[in-house]
């Protein structure tokens, strides 16, 4: 349990982290809405907060996990088709496409075989 709540803690600091990091790329080039911002960081949130609450035992698992999963297909959403994705699509430099596309495959296929690694 304990190690579960360090992880938890762990990713409640690095998930909104590098959420913020695709705010940051598009703000460096002036495209980046506080809407962008917020939409990010909420999504992480709906994805480890359930996550946690059913591991704890707080929350059915299978609606934690599928709560959390919304939470992360909301994040995919928003830096493929959302406004984020849009406007790193239309304004950005073929060097910040090149790391904002980075990131986000890192977040597809890191997150998706995470779990596998866990």
């Amino acid at each position: 349990a304990c190690a579960q709540f360090l992880s938890y803690i762990d990713w409640l600091l690095t998930v909104p982290l590098l959420m913020i990091e695709f705010y940051l790329i598009l703000r460096a080039i002036g495209v980046a809405s506080g809407g962008i911002f917020w939409r990010l960081l909420i999504g992480t949130l709906v994805m480890l907060i359930p996550g946690y609450m059913a591991e704890a035992g707080y929350l059915n698992i299978t609606v934690g996990f599928v709560i959390g999963m919304a939470g992360w297909f909301f994040i995919l959403y928003e830096i493929f088709l959302g406004e984020a994705g849009k406007a790193a699509e239309a304004s950005a430099s073929a060097a910040v496409k090149y790391a904002y596309n980075a990131m986000r495959w890192i977040v597809t296929v890191g997150w998706a075989i995470y779990p596998s690694l866990r």
